[in-house]
């Protein structure tokens, strides 16, 4: 159990399988948007989207090493990603902020950042089969 946790920590699939379950939540997020665009009140959300991504390829400005399990790791971990409500003004239905174009934009966005993680994903599966067996096809 242990051994294998350290195999996949070593490669790149936690970083595929997070840029999976966030594009997940970011669908769900666009998602409801579009559903309420006709919705009179209904204030947008968003997902620090961006920013959860860099997390995971950005050098932190400080390592750390843990002499005692009581200690917080350095850096600290990735938190999840976190759904807010931008703030922006009534577009020009007047009804709420949500924005058709923009999020029908973010939608196709999302899909290709799931599609190539997913792609990304199996190639790293790939890899590791391949290792394991000794086989390449």
């Amino acid at each position: 159990m242990f051994l294998d946790r350290v195999v996949f920590n070593k490669t790149k699939i936690p970083a595929l399988n997070a840029v999976l379950d966030v594009t997940q939540l970011r669908q769900r997020v666009i998602s409801n948007n579009i559903a309420n665009v006709s919705t009179a009140g209904y204030r947008k959300q968003d997902l620090r989207f961006q920013e959860y991504l860099d997390s995971f390829v950005k050098k932190p400005a400080v390592e750390g090493i843990r002499t005692d399990p009581r200690h917080l790791p350095v850096p600290m971990p990735v938190s999840a990603p976190t759904v807010f409500e931008p703030e922006s003004g009534l577009n020009d239905t007047g009804l709420n902020n949500v924005d058709i174009d923009k999020e029908m934009t973010d939608l196709a966005e999302n899909h290709l950042h799931f599609n190539v993680g997913a792609r990304l994903l199996s190639g790293g599966f790939d890899g590791l089969r391949k290792a394991i067996t000794g086989r390449t096809a």
